[in-house]
């Protein structure tokens, strides 16, 4: 059995609003608490219309009652990461949880799928996601954020062809295989869980690949250009959150690095912003890409870098 949970309400702003919460601690249903009060409390008393939860230790569904408990009827999804990206380091205990509320004229949707294979799960979540949005184009246009359960196989071929191929070319999706398991209303252990925003959004998607993972100077540049080129595509506008999935290959390979390079990248945020700006970010197994120039190509040892701005309506 599959199931999905829609949301499809209008809020009352018309700015595209999110709050980022993360939390410390062993305990995962504590630090999900904590980090969903803090992600609530950034959005100011706006309705959140879906959370996405990154845990580092696994917590099955008492996840989803713990989010709403503090959160409301939210579609949820997210995954178990070897670590959380943050300012301060790599938490290696804890939870990061983003709530997302839609601009006018927006709606969001989430699917946890099984199967036999991940991209019968792909075509699945696709397939329940499209069916919440029935008033919807062919191609919906948007941003989507994919967790794909450990062993299940790669994110590319595994899910992302296999999800384009219903979901159509404006739905800019980033994916990543986790250490662990997915989260989202599922009668089976899931293989994928996917969350969409569904609105002209501006949004870009900037990949950083390996080719020599010696060189660790090499991949904080990369790093930086993945950055770049996806904050370029907001075409001046601000960026709401910027997301980076990071390979652990990737972040091993680092090292002592590894700071210099979340630095390097959130300066860019700041340059394109001119403050802080919302940056999130997760290890995971392997990380794919598809939309805006890139292409769903498995990049062993990459990072992928998703900027999300203000609906848009000149945005293609």
């Amino acid at each position: 059995m599959l199931q999905t949970m829609p949301v499809a309400t209008r809020p009352n702003s018309t700015t595209l609003r999110i709050g980022v919460g993360l939390a410390e601690g062993g305990d995962t249903l504590d630090a999900v608490s904590a980090a969903a009060t803090a992600a609530r409390a950034d959005l100011d008393g706006v309705t959140p219309h879906l959370a996405i939860v990154v845990t580092t230790a696994p917590a099955g569904a008492e996840v989803a009652r713990t989010m709403r408990a503090v959160l409301g009827p939210v579609g949820l999804a997210g995954g178990v990461s070897a670590g959380l990206l943050s300012d301060h380091g790599l938490v290696t205990d804890g939870a990061v949880v983003i709530c997302v509320s839609n601009a006018e004229g927006a709606v969001s949707g989430v699917a946890a799928t099984g199967g036999r294979r991940l991209a019968e799960a792909a075509q699945a979540a696709a397939r329940l996601v499209l069916a919440g949005w029935p008033f919807r184009g062919r191609y919906p246009r948007g941003i989507a954020l994919a967790f794909t359960a450990h062993g299940s196989g790669t994110p590319a071929t595994g899910f992302l062809n296999p999800w384009r191929e219903l979901m159509g070319p404006k739905m800019r999706t980033v994916c990543g295989t986790m250490s662990s398991e997915v989260y989202g209303a599922s009668s089976a252990p899931p293989l994928a869980s996917v969350g969409c925003l569904e609105a002209p959004y501006s949004m870009g998607l900037g990949v950083a690949e390996a080719a020599d993972l010696s060189n660790a100077e090499a991949l904080v540049h990369g790093s930086v250009d993945a950055t770049r080129t996806a904050l370029k595509w907001l075409e001046g506008r601000p960026a709401r959150v910027v997301f980076a999935l990071e390979s652990t290959a990737r972040f091993r390979a680092l090292g002592a690095a590894s700071e210099r390079e979340w630095a390097a990248m959130r300066d860019q945020v700041r340059q394109h912003d001119g403050h802080g700006g919302r940056c999130v970010g997760w290890l995971c197994e392997e990380v794919a890409g598809y939309g805006r120039g890139v292409h769903p190509v498995d990049v062993p040892g990459g990072l992928v870098v998703a900027a999300l701005g203000d609906p848009a309506r000149d945005v293609a």
